[in-house]
């Protein structure tokens, strides 16, 4: 038998409890650490705390948990496009190293390495966690803001090593962001981000209104006017994505102040600044291009450009700078990363991460022409604006995938439902089916002779009913449940096959229990509540069926679960189902796979009249080798009461359905004669 029910990989943190703490944390200070690290005058590179503790908070476990599930990471990094194009890009890079004019290539592979361990492993993250994802980014802006605060507190104060800004009056922060355009791009990121992500909370709502009036505060003080924009195109963006016509109404507030502060007086203070030498500064940079067109000047290699007087270290342009540092294929490749990246947050725009990654992906795409080009470094603020997007993205690209495998590879399910002569208890069971969590992909009626009074039941419901619902009759020739559900048994289409009766009302999980609880080489057998017949008039007239040990239900008779087992726990459900093997076999609550019935040719025909057939249905499922599950907790249903047809001794050896049983049982019979395939065979020619 084919499994159609692998199960998909997860990439678990599945770390001890201490060390899931540890990366998140580490994640968190990536975030938060390039603004709040501390700085010193004995310090000459202001990152050095900071990536120095990232290689502990951050880098070691999530090597560790990289490590443990290698090969699912291999396997995930090809399953959409960006991964192996991500992975091409850093070869690429890497080995232009080897022909740079600065550095070598020991450090390239770090750099490599570093990026490909933050972008999968976040990836997984949006992957597997997508509300650890958004509190990460909600806490990260927090973070942000505060150090943001500080910043601005203290900026009148600071001896700045550098450039003094402050004859500039524009402000900078801490650690990699002393700068007022890097500050502004990583500060306006986290505007971006923390206008997207959700809080349920009424103090975390406030404390992110008071996070993004202080970080606005501090981008309005940079004057940086790429951040300016940027946040502009990233906020109208959101209209796409708004939900409500109160987040609309904010978004176009924004937009509204933004063009009155312009029209204001704010455009003679744009136009007063000029172009800053941009079009000098591409024109030389394009020069350097046509220089080393394919190969680039590699990675790590230093140029300079000069504009306005100034001699400029890079060319203030994420496309053109990979373009002279990698040549035309990197740049190439990360056009295509990015683009792909795009693509993915409109296809998932209308989700928490894929409205918050579209945001992002507007605001980076109208940053990284102005400033901050070099993408490929130690993690600093480009990380944020271009690594950050892609892992989002990406995360996005496996999780749909999931889904897609999921949808592939899940079990379709076939209902049959055993039904005589009573269409009253048959329409509160479709009722009941109708509204599973998970539906079955099919329900038959198998029907042992019913008049049409329940054909004309059938063929109404039918009309409205969520999936296929199709009417297996067989001529009234006594009780043959066993025939009757051959007949459905080759009707059905599914993959997996679920038995009822049709005096059973379903608990809304009843299908989805059958499935979790399904596995290769196994077959499930459930129970049922037998109801008083007080309640049954009750759920006859359409009250809804209690699962519970409360139940008006008699909990004592042999055929029915006991008050222990008379609630929904899934927990206690699998730790039932793998721990013992059987249960009384009742073929009104019992699911099987569609291949293993074939296999043993369903149910025995020779067996007529009530009682022992789907007992010697299992012992022949036993004998082939399929293994009986018992389910408690699980797939609850409650029983209509009605008059039985139940012999009053069942185990009486002179009945002939239980000659037969013990017969398989002693002789290890796998496969009956008169079975399913003649059902098969004569549905397969049309007859």
């Amino acid at each position: 038998m084919t499994d159609t029910r692998l199960p998909l990989t997860r990439l678990r943190l599945d770390l001890p409890k201490w060390a899931t703490r540890w990366l998140l944390l580490g994640m968190w200070w990536l975030v938060v650490g390039m603004a709040a690290s501390p700085v010193g005058d004995k310090v000459w590179n202001p990152g050095k705390p900071y990536h120095m503790s990232l290689l502990l908070l951050f880098a070691l476990p999530a090597v560790w948990w990289m490590a443990k599930h290698v090969r699912d990471f291999m396997r995930q990094a090809v399953v959409a496009s960006e991964g192996p194009l991500l992975l091409v890009l850093l070869a690429w890079i890497m080995v232009s190293s080897l022909w740079a004019n600065y550095g070598h290539v020991g450090d390239a592979t770090f750099v490599v390495a570093y990026i490909a361990l933050f972008v999968f492993s976040w990836a997984a993250v949006a992957r597997n966690y997508p509300l650890l994802l958004s509190r990460l980014l909600y806490w990260g802006g927090i973070g942000l803001a505060c150090a943001a605060l500080v910043a601005m507190a203290m900026f009148p104060w600071r001896h700045l090593n550098t450039l003094d800004w402050r004859d500039q009056g524009r402000v900078v922060a801490f650690g990699l962001l002393n700068n007022p355009n890097i500050a502004a791009y990583a500060f306006g990121a986290a505007i971006v981000w923390m206008m997207q992500v959700p809080v349920l909370r009424r103090w975390q709502q406030v404390l992110r209104w008071l996070a993004l009036a202080i970080l606005a505060t501090f981008v309005l003080s940079t004057d940086s006017r790429a951040s300016w924009l940027a946040i502009l195109a990233a906020v109208a963006a959101t209209l796409l994505t708004a939900r409500g016509n109160k987040a609309r109404l904010s978004v176009l507030a924004i937009l509204a102040a933004a063009a009155v502060a312009v029209a204001l007086g704010g455009w003679r203070y744009l136009v007063e600044r000029g172009l800053s030498y941009r079009p000098e500064i591409f024109s030389k940079a394009w020069r350097l291009i046509e220089q080393h067109p394919w190969r680039g000047l590699g990675m790590g290699s230093e140029y300079t450009i000069q504009a306005g007087g100034q001699v400029l270290p890079h060319s203030h342009n994420v496309l053109t700078h990979m373009a002279i540092m990698s040549g035309i294929p990197g740049l190439l490749l990360a056009l295509a990363l990015w683009l792909l990246t795009g693509w993915r947050a409109w296809c998932h725009r209308n989700s928490t991460i894929g409205g918050c990654l579209l945001a992002l992906w507007v605001y980076t795409s109208v940053a990284l022409q102005f400033d901050t080009p070099d993408i490929m470094l130690k993690p600093d603020v480009n990380w944020l604006l271009f690594w950050l997007p892609l892992a989002l993205g990406m995360g996005l690209a496996w999780r749909r995938h999931d889904r897609e495998m999921a949808v592939a590879m899940r079990p379709r399910v076939s209902l049959i439902v055993l039904t005589y002569n009573w269409p009253a208890a048959l329409a509160r069971v479709l009722q009941s089916v109708a509204a599973q969590t998970r539906l079955p992909d099919e329900v038959i009626v198998a029907d042992d002779g019913s008049g049409a009074e329940t054909r004309e039941l059938i063929a109404r419901i039918a009309r409205d009913f969520p999936v296929p619902l199709r009417h297996a009759w067989q001529e009234d020739l006594g009780f043959r449940a066993a025939s009757c559900r051959n007949l459905g048994i080759a009707m059905a289409k599914g993959d997996y096959v679920i038995l009822i009766d049709g005096d059973m009302i379903l608990h809304r999980d009843f299908v989805a229990d059958h499935l979790l609880l399904a596995s290769p080489g196994c077959f499930l057998q459930g129970g049922r509540f037998k109801s008083t017949a007080q309640e049954t008039a009750g759920l006859l007239a359409g009250r809804r069926p209690v699962f519970a040990p409360w139940a008006k239900a008699d909990f004592h008779v042999f055929d029915g679960i006991r008050r222990l087992y008379a609630f929904h726990a899934l927990p206690l459900a699998r730790w039932k189902a793998r721990r013992r093997n059987g249960g009384r076999v009742m073929s009104c609550n019992m699911s099987f796979w569609r291949d293993d019935l074939l296999r043993v040719n369903g149910f025995d025909e020779r067996m007529e009249g009530y009682g022992a057939e789907d007992r010697e249905l299992a012992a022949r499922l036993g004998n082939a080798g399929v293994r009986r599950k018992q389910l408690k907790w699980a797939a609850l249903a409650a029983h209509l009461e009605h008059d039985s047809r139940a012999q009053p001794d069942v185990n009486d050896m002179s009945l002939p359905n239980n000659r037969l049983f013990h017969a398989t049982v002693a002789e290890r019979i796998t496969r009956c004669e008169l079975g399913v395939d003649r059902h098969v065979a004569e549905l397969s020619s049309g007859a």
